[in-house]
């Protein structure tokens, strides 16, 4: 069971550290190295990256992030305000998360593994500064399943990040080119999947090779620049209308690859205005976005094993679910909040659900029709693993609000 925390992490201001050296007569820290940040890999899809760099041996490393959609223009004296919480590790008693941090080895050398679920700034510091700022792209991967009915193709996408409004065009081979705008259309989140169908009528007859191609208009290496999605094209697929010749088969498609990562060290100084957190809490900047208090919001039961035997049946995934409490004395709208569980399945509150103070919201894994306090994932098998698991509670600006997490079967239920 999640345990609520109890005590609140912070950092020491670096003017201290200035003045004590000045007391004592030693060199301040601002004369060491600071870290180094290479390019963060481009990787397609949600999932891990490892981040790699420098700095002085032995040196505790703190990564600081924040979404890119949210720091627009920020550099190191924003970012530093920031720390990437450390989700593997139980939560302090205010309902922080303590940041991530490793130790460069002997040799200067440090590594992290972090998840991207979209665009992020970075950077990373140790007692004797920032590294430079890095922009952390991701790419979108696109599944595009076809079907023929008489001389309609119909097109299904999916993508990975699960994202609403990415834009979809539907491209054609046709004996060495590609003809634009067959169909168009943006995803539409369902439940945790983000999808879009659509149809073009009267195809030619023969067999044609079709692709989704999810490009921002104004930037065809985007699929979202707002939120660094870099763009990217589907496996070519094949449909065949009636009878006749072919229309050729396409190469393999393109890559697209934007720069986007100069490595520019943005908006100094070199050495941190703080220290990676240990003791003192600091205050949170005016920059810091406006947004519910993290345990405003918590998760306080989650049936992770559905009662008696586990069947493929809607009834038996409906067994499954999880309930949210609003722990305030105000209406809270859940609208872009999600909920992941630790392999990435992903439920969005897409519209606006308004949860009164006090009030509970259950989300059940299968299928059903949505009611005032129960709302169905959609889901054809089940989500929760009953040996152990953890659930994320965010909000749509990407604030972590509340998690939960268990490591063994137990009665198939926890509390949080």
């Amino acid at each position: 069971m999640q345990r609520r925390p109890k005590t609140i992490l912070g950092s020491v201001a670096a003017g201290a550290l200035a003045a004590t050296a000045a007391v004592f007569g030693v060199s301040p820290a601002s004369a060491a190295t600071a870290p180094t940040f290479d390019i963060v890999p481009l990787r397609t899809g949600y999932g891990p990256v490892e981040l790699t760099g420098s700095a002085e041996a032995n040196d505790t490393v703190t990564l600081y992030e924040w979404a890119y959609v949210y720091s627009e223009g920020w550099g190191q004296a924003e970012l530093s305000q920031h720390t990437a919480n450390d989700y593997d590790q139980p939560r302090n008693e205010d309902g922080t998360w303590p940041p991530i941090t490793t130790k460069a080895d002997g040799s200067g050398k440090w590594s992290i593994t972090r998840n991207l679920d979209s665009g992020h700034r970075m950077m990373v510091g140790t007692n004797d500064g920032y590294s430079q700022v890095r922009l952390a792209a991701l790419r979108v991967k696109a599944d595009l399943n076809v079907s023929v009915s008489g001389t309609t193709v119909n097109f299904a996408v999916s993508t990975d990040p699960s994202q609403p409004g990415l834009p979809i065009e539907i491209q054609r081979y046709d004996n060495g080119t590609w003809v634009r705008n067959v169909a168009t259309g943006a995803t539409v989140q369902e439940g945790e999947a983000a999808t879009w169908s659509g149809s073009a009528a009267g195809q030619a007859a023969g067999t044609s090779y079709y692709r989704a191609f999810l490009e921002d208009a104004d930037d065809e290496d985007w699929a979202d620049k707002s939120n660094y999605i870099v763009a990217n094209y589907s496996e070519s697929q094949s449909a065949t209308v009636g009878s006749g010749s072919g229309h050729g088969v396409p190469p393999a498609n393109p890559t697209p690859s934007p720069v986007y990562d100069t490595g520019v060290v943005t908006t100094p100084p070199t050495t941190p205005t703080t220290k990676p957190p240990t003791t003192t809490p600091t205050k949170p900047p005016a920059t810091t976005p406006a947004g519910p208090a993290v345990g405003s919001i918590q998760f306080t039961r989650i049936q992770y094993n559905a009662p008696g035997v586990d069947k493929k049946t809607n009834k038996s995934i409906n067994g499954e679910y999880f309930r949210l409490t609003n722990k305030t004395k105000s209406t809270v709208n859940l609208k872009g909040w999600t909920v992941r569980d630790a392999a990435g399945n992903l439920y969005r509150f897409t519209a606006n659900y308004y949860l009164g103070a006090g009030k509970n919201v259950y989300v059940r894994t299968g299928k059903g029709s949505n009611t005032s306090s129960t709302r169905y994932w959609g889901k054809t098998k089940h989500v929760w693993n009953n040996g152990g698991d953890s659930a994320l509670l965010r909000t749509g600006a990407d604030k972590t609000i509340d998690t939960c997490k268990w490591t063994k079967p137990g009665s198939g239920y926890t509390n949080c």
